[in-house]
Parts: structure tokens; C-alpha cells; sequence
């Protein structure tokens, strides 16, 4: 029972799943028809997002179990309690910020909230949210791709496996990837006042990533760090100096989150698991997993991260996805580095300030990380739109580049 006035049912992969899910599949297909229309895309942006439109139909029951991603039900019960009653789904309390605390609101119900927002006309099984996802992925390409000459380049990035397989799921990783690749485009940009707007959703649905998000607005805003070498490095300093003076705060927050998913994936002699089973077997441990001092955290840092970056290791593959994941995530960091070769963007500090943040949210990560399977999913969701801000600076370098290039020529 979700409420007093509906029963949840699951609708599993039956009939009733796909007549549901093919109406919202309509909708999509339909809008992207007259977008091709309007003459906003080309045909090979028609054949990709009708194919991306449809992919929330294959991977919920027909490819994997939904049970893979559970939390999506836990989605598709606030949005259908939501919609129906006005009031919050009763569980969704557990999944609350620790450090925002029990008051704040929920990052499931806030989820919930905006994918409730598209227009789809059904939303009555846990893919449902998926096809939410997708329109929202959709309207970041529209937007996106106008920075660019080549609308099939673009095209390629929205074509990365990770990105397609987590957003044809009931999951906030797509919002927050979205939310993200805005705030960073538009600072990259030298707007401040969308980003700065942006903050108060992201601190609500991924705390973690509004920390390095904030700490990147600073130094775009505060500091100037993009400009020169000196601002650059005075701004490494003033994270240095903040660090030591704080330092007993950030252990806090530090090993609160290192023990928070830890306990999430305990499971005890007994058989009960989670919260439950550290609360009885997992205190013992709890002296070899706090880390002590700011030394310890960079030294920590530095080894954990090539594991976060290469994860999942081959003895931990359980299924295709994991080899897949890996291929991808080697990929992944050539192309970064591909970008940075080919466009010369070692001689940009807006480069240096960009990939300064995407060091210290991975490093992030790679402290508290614990469930390869999580963290595999949260790896991907920081690194994307970082990936798109690479690209858009190596877009625009290369823009500023030829154009000093031509003047050059005609002054000769």
C-alpha cells in the first residue's frame, strides 16, 4: 500500500508495462518528429534519439531485473504518491542528507518533483521515470550542441554506454548530470548568476558533487583562478589554508560519509545486512576506517583514486556490464586526455582550473568509496559533464586559436 488511495502494483513485465511505457515512447518519438521538422536536428539526430527514446523499454525487464537499480522503485512510488494525493511516499524519509538532517527535503522527493514536471501520459511503473529522463537529456542536447559547428560531434557524447544505460532508468543520476554540465558550460561562459541557482538543487540531490561544484564556482568567481598562473596558484593555496584551518570539520564530514556507505554494504554473520548489521557486528571496524589527519586523507587520495578510475577490476566482474564498464572508463580518460592533446589545452588555465575540480571530486570519491557497483555509477555521473566542459573548452580554445592565427595572417 503506498497510500489510502491507490495500491502500488507491479506491473513487471507484462502487457499492461509496455502499453503504458509505449505511450510515453509516442510522446517522445512525436516531439522529436517535429523537432526534425523545424529543422533544429539533422536525420542523424532523429535516428539516435528515436533509438534513445526507445531504450527504457529494453533495459527494465527485458535485458536486467529493474531490482538491479531498487531505488528505482522507491522514485516511482514518491512520484506516483505525489501525483495522486499531493503527499510524500512514507519511505522515502530514509533516503534524507545526513548533512542536511531529517527536516530537510528529501532528494527522492525533490527528484520526483521535477520529473514529475514533463509531460508524459503515463506514470505508472518505475521506467516511467526513465522516459522523464530522457526528454530532459534530450533538451540538454538541444542546447548544448548550439555551441558547436558539428552537430554529429555532439551527438557522439550522448552516445556514451554509461550515459544511455543511466538514463533509461528511474534514477536522479540523469538530473544531476544535466544540472551539472549547465552550471559548468555557463561558468566556462562567465555567467555566475544560473550557476549560483543551481546550487540549491544539487545540494539537495547530490551533496557531494554541490561541494565540488561550489568550490569551482569560487574559484571562478572569487578567485579568478582561470586566468593567470599567480590567481591559479593562490587559489590552490586558499584550499590548502581553508584545509588546515578546518581540518577537524572536513575529517568529520569525511569519515561520516567513509562510514555511512561502508555500513550500507555491511552484511553480518547472521545474515541481516545494511545499517542493521554494522549497528550489531560492524563498530569493531569502525577505529580502522577513520582516518586521523589531513596527511592521511591526500595519502588515502592518491591511492585510491587509479582504483576508482579503472573500477570494475576484472576479479570483481559479476556480470557483462562490469567488463563493458571497464573498456568504457579507459576510454573515458583517453578521451580526456585526446582533448587536451589535440586542442593544446595545457596552455589554458581554465583547462588547469577544470581539471583541478575533476581531480578533487574523484578524490572525493575514491576516500569514501565502498559498493563498486555505486561508485562505478557515481564515478560516471561526476566525470560526464566535466567531459562536456573539456570539450566545450577545447572548442573554444581552438575558435580563439584560429582566430589569432587569421589576424596574425592579415597583419602580414
Amino acid at each position: 500500500m503506498v497510500n489510502e488511495y491507490f495500491h502500488l502494483t507491479n506491473y513487471g513485465g507484462t502487457l499492461e508495462f509496455y502499453l503504458f511505457e509505449l505511450a510515453n515512447f509516442s510522446v517522445l518519438a512525436c516531439l522529436v518528429l517535429i523537432i526534425y521538422k523545424l529543422d533544429f536536428i539533422n536525420v542523424n539526430s532523429l535516428i539516435v534519439w528515436l533509438c534513445l527514446f526507445f531504450s527504457p523499454l529494453l533495459f527494465n525487464y527485458f535485458i536486467f531485473s529493474p531490482y538491479l537499480f531498487g531505488d528505482q522503485f522507491l522514485y516511482a512510488a514518491e512520484i506516483m504518491s505525489l501525483k495522486t494525493t499531493g503527499e510524500s511516499y512514507e519511505h522515502t524519509q530514509a533516503s534524507g542528507s545526513l548533512l542536511l538532517g531529517s527536516n530537510a527535503i528529501n532528494p527522492v522527493t525533490l527528484t520526483a518533483k521535477i520529473l514529475g514536471i514533463i509531460p508524459l501520459p503515463a506514470y505508472m511503473t518505475v521506467s516511467s521515470l526513465a522516459f522523464a529522463n530522457k526528454f530532459i537529456l534530450f533538451l540538454t542536447f538541444l542546447w548544448f550542441k548550439r555551441f558547436f559547428n558539428s552537430e554529429n560531434e555532439v551527438l557522439l557524447y550522448f552516445l556514451i554506454p554509461s550515459l544511455v544505460l543511466y538514463s533509461s532508468v528511474g534514477l536522479r543520476d540523469t538530473l544531476v548530470m544535466v544540472i551539472a554540465t549547465i552550471f559548468i558550460i555557463n561558468l566556462i561562459r562567465g555567467r555566475f548568476i544560473l550557476p549560483i541557482l543551481l546550487l540549491y538543487p544539487m545540494v539537495i540531490l547530490k551533496i557531494q558533487m554541490f561541494a565540488v561544484l561550489a568550490l569551482y564556482l569560487a574559484g571562478h568567481l572569487i578567485f579568478q583562478a582561470h586566468k593567470t598562473r599567480n590567481l591559479f596558484i593562490f587559489f590552490i593555496c586558499a584550499i590548502f589554508a581553508v584545509v588546515v584551518i578546518y581540518q577537524n570539520t572536513i575529517l568529520e564530514i569525511v569519515n561520516l560519509y567513509r562510514l555511512a556507505f561502508v555500513a550500507e554494504n555491511f552484511i553480518g554473520p547472521d545474515g541481516t545486512i545494511s545499517y542493521e548489521a554494522w549497528a550489531k557486528y560492524g563498530q569493531e571496524d569502525q577505529e580502522a576506517l577513520t582516518l586521523n589527519s589531513i596527511p592521511e586523507v591526500i595519502f588515502f587520495a592518491i591511492i585510491n583514486l587509479p582504483i576508482l578510475l579503472l573500477i570494475p577490476m576484472p576479479w570483481n566482474w559479476s556480470n557483462i556490464f562490469y567488463p563493458l564498464q571497464s573498456i568504457e572508463s579507459l576510454l573515458l580518460i583517453y578521451l580526456y586526455v585526446k582533448l587536451t592533446l589535440e586542442n593544446k589545452l595545457y596552455k589554458s588555465y581554465e583547462f588547469f582550473l577544470l581539471t583541478l575540480m575533476l581531480i578533487v571530486g574523484l578524490s572525493l570519491y575514491a576516500l569514501i568509496m565502498a559498493n563498486e557497483g555505486t561508485f562505478v555509477r557515481y564515478r560516471f555521473t561526476l566525470y560526464y559533464p566535466f567531459l562536456l566542459g573539456l570539450l566545450y573548452i577545447s572548442k573554444h580554445h581552438q575558435n580563439n586559436t584560429d582566430g589569432a592565427n587569421n589576424e596574425k595572417l592579415i597583419y602580414k
